[in-house]
């Protein structure tokens, strides 16, 4: 998932994604930085997005938009990576 901003996706060859797979039965929930994508979201499967660690992709590398991840989800992603990116507790 690209998490970049619209400035960096603008300015920037290398941009920051979440790795996300789909989920099959059997697979277990979604841990704490974790977050999980359907329908609502444009995609056809329930998809596990993992919110830490966070990884650099080259825009050539991207070849193909999904969906479009709801406001709620963002702002629940967005909670995650700062709390997966806590250091000594802050």
């Amino acid at each position: 998932m690209l998490v970049s901003n619209q400035r960096r996706i603008d300015r920037k060859q290398k941009l920051v994604v979440l790795k996300c797979q789909t989920l099959y039965s059997g697979d277990p929930p979604a841990g704490e930085f974790e977050t999980v994508l359907g329908q609502e979201d444009g995609l056809e499967r329930p998809t596990v997005c993992i919110c830490d660690p966070f990884f650099t992709a080259h825009k050539s590398e991207i070849s193909q938009r999904r969906g479009a991840v709801s406001y709620e989800r963002q702002r629940d992603i967005s909670r995650k990576m700062v709390q997966g990116l806590a250091i000594a507790g802050l």
